[in-house]
């Protein structure tokens, strides 16, 4: 089996920081719960620093109403100021009871000889029949993302959509316009076959892997309509293809891959852009300060699945009518 195969087979069976190289696969001990911490120190400095704003307005609105006095500036300024170094001394006292620098700990690197895990792959293989490569992620049931393109992906992506089918069996040429009600979209054809999509996650009703929002740039590449925020393509390839255009975009080409996540998925939107970010890295194999700019169509392509995958393409019902 090659190597892109098995790295994602182990990747969507929640293993991380995984590497296969010719004769052994590395993976970080999935038992591992230091990069916990790490998020743990994320969330509480956020806490920390929404809640130190609301103390000073609430210490302004005071002053405001009932006039400013010097001392009480000076004692409220000495407490904030002991509040924050008791804050500050929790990370070196941590490390004096622990022994070390907890958050700094690395996760222990395992390893597994390649020619077990194709054995055991074999195994299972002639178990489930013959299977089409295709569709190896739905015969291991690890997720449910649609097929699984080989090494000339490429060259699907920038075939004519007329060459491309829906999972509904309708050519994309065929799609007249597209209608959204209450999470429901409606795909329309021209001969007035309705295609309902119902359930499921928002990326896989609206085809859109990459949950780029309605607008101009998604009309120009590819989108068929809209919903109440998102944009709307008549099938994944289109959406896939979509996201490696706007990561080649001006906005995006000149970023790292961790810097465009980041924008990707901002913590203002409700995103974790730093788990987002490591996540796209591991999936992908390409280092977080790479340039995308730097990167050859294949690799904006497996960002692309990444991208797919950590926004969720969860499958709901389909309905023709």
């Amino acid at each position: 089996m090659d190597e892109t195969t098995i790295l994602n087979l182990l990747i969507n069976s929640g293993l991380e920081k995984v590497r296969v190289e010719s004769d052994f696969i590395y993976f970080q001990d999935p038992s591992c719960i230091f990069p916990a911490f790490d998020t743990l120190l994320e969330y509480a400095w956020m806490v920390i620093l929404i809640l130190t704003a609301v103390i000073i307005f609430g210490w302004g609105v005071l002053y405001i109403k009932n006039g400013i006095k010097i001392n009480t500036v000076f004692n409220n300024a000495k407490t904030l100021l002991l509040i924050l170094c008791i804050l500050g001394a929790v990370k070196p006292i941590v490390t004096i009871i622990y022994g070390k620098d907890l958050f700094a700990q690395q996760c222990e690197v395992k390893q597994i000889s390649r020619a077990a895990v194709d054995e055991l792959l074999e195994i299972r293989n002639k178990k489930l029949g013959k299977s089409d490569e295709n569709l190896l992620y739905e015969n291991f049931n690890m997720i449910d993302s649609g097929p699984v393109f080989t090494d000339n992906t490429d060259n699907m992506l920038i075939e004519s959509l007329n060459q491309q089918s829906t999972s509904s069996g309708f050519h994309v040429s065929d799609i007249a316009r597209v209608e959204y009600e209450n999470k429901t979209t409606v795909y329309i054809t021209n001969d007035g076959t309705k295609i309902k999509r119902i359930g499921g996650t928002a990326a896989w009703r609206n085809n859109n892997p990459g949950n780029i929002r309605k607008s101009k740039f998604a009309y120009e590449n590819g989108a068929i309509g809209e919903t109440d925020k998102w944009a709307v393509f008549p099938d994944e390839e289109t959406g896939l293809r979509a996201i490696t255009k706007l990561l080649r975009s001006n906005s995006y080409n000149h970023l790292s891959v961790k810097d465009a996540i980041h924008k990707w998925a901002p913590f203002s939107d409700g995103n974790n852009p730093e788990n987002y970010s490591r996540r796209v890295s591991n999936m992908t194999g390409l280092a977080a300060d790479a340039k995308i700019s730097n990167l050859s169509d294949n690799d904006l392509f497996k960002i692309a699945r990444a991208i797919q995958t950590v926004e969720g393409w969860g499958v709901g019902t389909e309905q023709k009518m």
